[in-house]
C-alpha cells in the first residue's frame, strides 16, 4: 500500500487521517466549487453593475439610484391609474432582488456613512449612547421589583 503515506517521523497528528482521504475530498470540493462559479454563477448578473448604468450620461456608479426609466411615484398615482401603474412594473425575483439591495444601500448611505459621519467623536459619542441604551435595556429587569417596593415600607 503504497499510496498510503505515513507522516513524517515525529509528527503530532491525532488523530490522524492519511492524504488519501483527504486528497480527494479537497480535490472534489475544489471541482464542485469551479463549476458552480462558471455554470451557474457566472451566468447570473450577480455582483455586476445596472446594465442601464451609462459611466458618462450618470457619472460613479451609486448603489442606491435607479438607472431604469422613472415613472410616477406610488403616493402621486390616481385610484383610476393604479392598474396601468402596476402592469408597469417589473415583477420579477431579479427585480425584487435589486429593489431590496437599492433600499439596503440608500440606508447605508444616509445613517452609516456620508456627513453624518464625518465627525469621529459624534460617532464615537453615538456608539457609547447605543452601548449604553442596550445594556439599560437588558439590565432594566433587575430593578422592576425595586421600584414596586421602593415607597411602600
Amino acid at each position: 500500500m503504497s499510496w498510503f503515506r505515513p507522516p513524517p517521523p515525529h509528527t503530532q497528528l491525532r488523530p490522524w487521517v492519511p492524504d488519501a482521504i483527504f486528497i480527494p475530498i479537497s480535490r472534489a470540493v475544489e471541482r464542485v466549487g469551479v463549476y458552480f462559479y462558471n455554470r451557474v454563477l457566472n451566468k447570473t448578473e450577480i455582483g455586476l453593475f445596472d446594465k442601464r448604468w451609462n459611466k458618462n450620461v450618470h457619472g460613479p456608479y451609486c448603489h442606491w439610484r435607479y438607472y431604469g426609466k422613472l415613472d410616477t411615484k406610488f403616493l402621486n398615482v390616481k385610484l383610476g391609474d393604479l392598474p396601468a401603474w402596476i402592469a408597469r412594473r417589473e415583477k420579477t425575483p431579479t427585480a425584487f432582488y435589486n429593489e431590496f439591495m437599492r433600499n439596503i444601500w440608500r440606508v447605508h448611505n444616509l445613517y452609516y456613512s456620508g456627513p453624518v459621519y464625518a465627525n469621529t467623536v459624534k460617532t464615537i459619542f453615538r456608539f457609547v449612547f447605543a452601548y449604553s441604551f442596550l445594556n439599560w435595556l437588558v439590565k432594566s429587569h433587575r430593578y422592576l421589583d425595586f421600584q414596586k417596593t421602593m415607597y411602600h415600607w
